[in-house]
């Protein structure tokens, strides 16, 4: 219980941080001044996420299996004037059980002001779900199983360090699972008797705050050249 109450209260905090550091980024871009987007970029993003879940459901009680979990990842975009392209892998490996990991395209849209970088994104890819319900003394019917999913990211990042190429931002994402699975798990009994079978549904939805860093390269426009709006 103790535990429980540890972890909800860190991944509430998360929460805070992360929705304060959006808001901060979106503030100071109200003041930027807006100018011609680079003619092509290159940006590699690391984030950490609390994550709100409801994609596994334990079906003998209808409650969720992790309300929230914590996930990192790592994002490369591609972009061409305000396009932007690429892809995206995350999740948080489990020593014994409850394992994630996705992986998905992104292509969006991706305007430039000032120092400042919005993001429209829209996701579509497969999520691993590893040994749900595993534990030390547990046995999972099926080791992973794959389900596609669609989703969608709205970001902001700020350039710093000058003219560098770091830069801080935030997104808010969510993603839906395309289609479910049933799984079960077995606990051994000490005492003998019948193993204890549970079974989970797969396939909901999840959402979050993500916390980016990252290094981003831009090809400079030529003060002749047209841009994406003429």
């Amino acid at each position: 219980m103790a535990r429980a109450l540890y972890c909800h209260a860190n991944m509430k905090l998360a929460y805070h941080l992360a929705a304060a550091a959006l808001a901060a980024v979106t503030l100071v871009a109200l003041d930027a001044r807006a100018e011609a987007p680079p003619l092509f970029g290159l940006s590699v993003d690391a984030y950490a996420a609390p994550t709100f879940d409801r994609s596994i459901t334990d079906q003998q009680t209808g409650r969720p299996r992790q309300g929230s979990r914590g996930m990192v990842g790592l994002a490369t975009l591609l972009n061409w004037d305000e396009l932007a392209l690429g892809g995206v892998i995350d999740g948080m490996p489990a020593i014994f059980g409850d394992g994630r990991l996705s992986m998905g395209a992104l292509a969006g849209w991706q305007p430039r002001l000032g120092s400042h970088r919005y993001q429209l994104l829209g996701e579509l890819g497969q999520e691993r779900f590893s040994d749900v319900g595993g534990d030390l003394l547990s046995t999972p019917s099926t080791p992973e199983t794959w389900l596609g999913y669609v989703g969608a990211r709205v970001g902001l990042s700020e350039s710093f360090g000058g003219d560098g190429p770091f830069e801080l931002g935030a997104w808010l994402f969510f993603r839906k699972d395309l289609g479910d699975a049933t799984v079960t798990n077995s606990s051994g009994n000490f005492l003998g008797g019948e193993d204890t079978i549970t079974p989970y549904r797969l396939g909901g939805y999840s959402a979050g705050v993500g916390l980016r860093l990252g290094v981003r390269f831009d090809q400079k426009r030529a003060s002749n050249e047209p841009t994406a709006d003429g």
